[in-house]
Formats: C-alpha cells, structure tokens, sequence
C-alpha cells in the first residue's frame, strides 16, 4: 500500500509502521489494552475465512487440489528467494552466522528455549493437532503410515532448512547494506518478517515486488496451516453422532463462522498481543497433548490384560516408579539455585527413586509368580518382557496387520522415551523465570493479569482438564463419537444376529390359528429390523485410550 515504507526505512523502523499503522497498535496505552477495533483487519480476517471455507467445503477432493497450489507455489517461491539472496554482497557473512557460528550455551542458560523449540516442530509438522490424524483418515486402511510420517518429517525440516539460507542471506545483505553487524539486524521473530526482510528485498530491483510476492507467500502459508487446522475439527465433527445430522458444507460454515468471531479479538489494536499470549501458553498445551497421546497408546492401551497377568499392584508400582521418578528429578533439577549441583543431584535422585521402585515392582512381580501353578509359571524373560514392552508391542502388531511396516523402536520410543522427554521439557518451560525473577508462566511478557495472562492459563487448563477427565472418565465422550465396527464388512448373505432372531420370531408364529399367525406376520413385516449393536473391536482399555 506504501512502498516508500519499504524501500526507505530501516528494519525496525518498517516494523514499527507494521505495528502501529497495520496491526493498529498506535492507540493502544502502557498497558496494552484493547480499545478499538481496527475494521480493515476484520475484513481481512473475513476474506481469509472464506477462502478457508472455499478450500474445505467441497471434501478431500477439492482440498486436496489446492494443496497442490498453496503448498506448491510457496515451496518453488523459496527456492527464488534463496537464489537471489545468495548472489547478494554480505550473503555469505548470514549464511556464516546461520550454520558456522554455535553458541551451545544458550542451551544451559535459556533452558526455555527446550520447550519452544519442541512446541515449535509440533506445530510446524502438525503433531497433536489432530491435522495429520484428518488426513490420515482418509489415506487408505493399508496405506504406508510409517513411510509417510517419515516423507512428512524429513521434507518439512528440509524445507524450514533450507529457508533459513534465504533468510539469513538475505539479512547478511541488510547488514551489509546499513553498515553494521549481523547482530544488530532483527533475526527472529515478528521483526524479521515484517520488518527486516521485506527491507532486504525492498532493496532488490523492482523491489516493492519482491515485498509483495514475500506476503502473497506468507498468505498461501497461513491458508494452509489455516484449513489444515479447521479440517481436524471439521473431520472430527462430521466422524461424531451430532455431526451425522448435518452436511460437509454446514459443519465446515459453522466453524468457520465460529472461526471469524473468536478471531474479531486479533483484530482489536491490541491483537497482535493477544496472538503472542495465546502462542505462548499454546506451546505448553501441545506438549501436554503430545504426552497424553504417548500415555494412552504406551501405558493405557493394553492395561488391563497386564494387571490380569502380572497383577495390578505390580503395574500400579511400575507406573508410580516410573513416572515418579522422572517427576521428582524434574523437582530437584529446576527447583535447586542452578550453583547448587542440582544437575548431580537430579541425576541420583532420579536413579535412586527408580532403582528403589523397581525393587518393589519385582517383589509384586515374584509374589504373582510364585502363586502361579507350577505347570504354567512364566520365566521371569517373559515376565519382564510383559511388564516392559509386551502391550505396546502388542498394539504395533495390531495396526501392522492394516499400515505394514512398524519398526520394534517405536513402541518403546513411544512407552519409554518419549513421555519423560516430554515431561522434562514442559517442566523446563513452566519454570522458567522472567528478568524479574517471576515464573514466565502466569507472567509472560510483562501483560498484565486481565485479560491476558488469565485467558492464556485458562486456556491451558480448559484443555487439560478436558483431557483428565476423558482419561478418568472416558464414558463421558462417548455420545460424541460413532461406534467402530469391525474391518470386514457383512456380507449379503450374513446376516447380523438381531436380523436372524427377526426371522425366526416371524418363522415360529402360531399356525393352528391363521387369523392370529396372519395378523403377527403382518406385524412382523411392519416392525422395523433391529440394527445389531457394532462388533466392538478393542479391548475396554483400548477403547479408553483411544476415547
């Protein structure tokens, strides 16, 4: 709209008119409270919803073909901006900060850090988001599912790899260009895409181009992740009993109305700061999610036919030694002054706890098998077996029989690895502390308490609580959900036991009064047939894990 903005002014100071004139930020006060609203940025939230609706509104089919448009283009755009960047003066000075210059101790003194970078290839790949778990459903039942988590992952860092040569390309121009370091360019955050880089290709002959071929990427970009994320909902909803009552394009209208109104808050002058408090207390929610998930198909699936061989009071001391373990060293590594060995003290406390709880797991276990009759007692190779990876291997042989290959590694990935990786790091992030020595949780970024620190906790804890109590309660989900019914289908000469017994009742009637038998014949013919109740195809602790 005013290339002069771009072609005239420094990084910050274009990122100030991005704030203030775009975002609307000028009026806002010290406390950062909302007191307009900025009508432009309804529209353009507007436009976005529909284009979103546009793309999910008529099914897989239609999407699909997008997909081709608003991940393709931006893929092949990237690989233009690299191109240009790198034949650039300075160029080579930014790609050497980007992969030649380490600075391990970030690592140790910005423990945070652990988290956002986790939280952040969550979100970047589509994990715990239910986008992929969408998509997936309509892949074929047999249908590679390793390979393509495998294709996915690789090419989404590669693609994020390669972009940060561009990048950093580019800001080694800038530098070069002002005069000045690489350290006093803006190299993350908002700054760097809506201030320091159009800069840099504002530099470029023909430069307001440049600038406007970078937001037309960012805007395939975000309408990508946009209809990604609304059709996990969408899937979900159209997959549950109240869903059954309506139309794709009525359940996709009506999130996407939903969508616009929750988003009319980011188009208040304060809504870039909304946005930066809900992405922050959001990288806690999907850590938790993600741990949830690796619970359910590690520990809980499976359970109860190991608290029937090995016994409860065995699996209920593992669990608590397990995870106990891990919680208590958390305790002593981020709750110790960081000069008082805490590192040490995490590590034997850690070893300590585990190595005691496993004593009393395996005096549970010998107590099982000693009352085990002697013709059928259990080497104890199978019990630890069956103690440590025999349910999660278990359910990896089920899903083989439907996706093909699954390596072993992954199911203890999945029960042993990944679920204290992930408690470490949300422990890491919680415990975080601002200049002012206050945890960033519940104070992040100075805002005040309302309405933006309650909002962002409030949102954490909704979600999480909704979680616990489909763990502890799962019953409560299941009028959302339709009932799983077996793979193989009935064919037209089965018939289901209710369709049997209709038949019989119609067989079995009274032939020594006609009258009578005619009459319950054609009553008989009258009432509906009974649907039989699906084939449940898990076990109880299945079902709950997966509700």
């Amino acid at each position: 709209r005013n290339a002069a903005i771009w072609e005239e002014s420094t990084g910050s100071e274009a990122y100030a008119y991005f704030l203030e004139e775009i975002i609307g930020e000028k009026t806002l006060g010290a406390d950062f409270l909302p007191t307009r609203m900025v009508w432009a940025n309804v529209g353009y939230i507007a436009v976005t919803w529909f284009v979103v609706w546009l793309c999910l509104a008529w099914g897989i089919e239609a999407t699909g073909k997008v997909t081709y448009f608003t991940m393709g283009l931006p893929a092949i755009l990237i690989f233009v901006f690299l191109g240009r960047a790198v034949s650039l003066p300075g160029a080579s000075d930014g790609i050497n900060a980007y992969i030649g210059e380490w600075d391990m101790s970030v690592l140790v003194n910005r423990p945070e850090c652990w988290s956002r970078a986790v939280s952040q290839i969550f979100f970047s790949v589509g994990v715990t988001f239910g986008v992929l778990t969408a998509f997936g459903s309509y892949c074929p039942r047999d249908g590679p599912a390793f390979q393509n988590s495998i294709i996915i992952s690789v090419c989404n860092s590669l693609f994020s790899f390669i972009a940060g040569f561009a990048v950093f390309a580019g800001l080694g121009y800038l530098a070069y260009e002002e005069g000045v370091e690489l350290d006093a360019v803006a190299v993350s955050g908002p700054s760097l895409l809506f201030g320091a880089y159009p800069v840099v290709l504002a530099t470029l002959p023909g430069g307001i181009h440049w600038v406007r071929l970078l937001f037309f990427t960012l805007f395939l970009l975000g309408i990508d992740s946009a209809f990604a994320l609304t059709d996990a909902v969408v899937t979900v909803t159209a997959d549950s009993v109240p869903g059954a009552n309506f139309s794709r394009k009525q359940i996709v209208s009506g999130w996407c109305v939903l969508g616009f109104l929750t988003g009319l808050l980011y188009a208040t002058d304060a809504g870039f700061r909304f946005l930066d408090v809900f992405d922050f207390y959001i990288n806690f929610l999907v850590i938790i999610v993600g741990l949830f998930e690796c619970v359910a198909v590690g520990w809980i699936a499976g359970l109860e036919q190991q608290c029937e061989e090995l016994g409860s009071k065995t699996m209920l001391a593992y669990i608590f030694t397990t995870f106990g373990s891990i919680i208590a060293a958390s305790g002593v590594w981020f709750g110790i002054p960081a000069d008082g060995n805490a590192l040490l003290g995490g590590f034997v406390t850690l070893f300590v706890f585990y190595l005691t709880g496993m004593a009393v797991t395996l005096f549970l276990l010998k107590k099982t098998r000693d009352s085990m009759p002697e013709e059928s007692q259990r080497s104890w190779k199978e019990l630890l077996y069956t103690l440590y990876f025999k349910n999660v291997q278990d359910y990896v042989e089920k899903i083989k029989k439907q996706i093909g290959y699954m390596p072993f590694i992954w199911g203890v990935l999945i029960k042993h690895v990944i679920p204290p990786v992930l408690i470490v790091v949300f422990v890491l992030g919680a415990v975080a502390t601002n200049s002012e020595g206050e945890s960033v949780f519940g104070h992040y970024g100075g805002y005040v308490a309302w309405p933006y620190q309650i909002l962002g906790v409030l949102t954490f804890c909704f979600t999480a609580a909704t979680m616990l109590v489909g763990a502890a309660a799962p019953d409560l989900y299941n009028w959302t959900f339709v009932p799983q019914v077996e793979s193989s289908f009935v064919g037209e000469d089965e018939k289901f036991p209710a369709e049997e017994s209709e038949e019989q009742d119609v067989e079995q009637v009274d032939e020594s009064n006609p009258e009578k038998a005619q009459a319950e014949e054609s009553e008989a013919v009258e009432k509906p047939v009974a649907v039989a109740e699906p084939v449940a195809t898990e076990t109880k602790a299945e079902a709950e894990a997966v509700a």
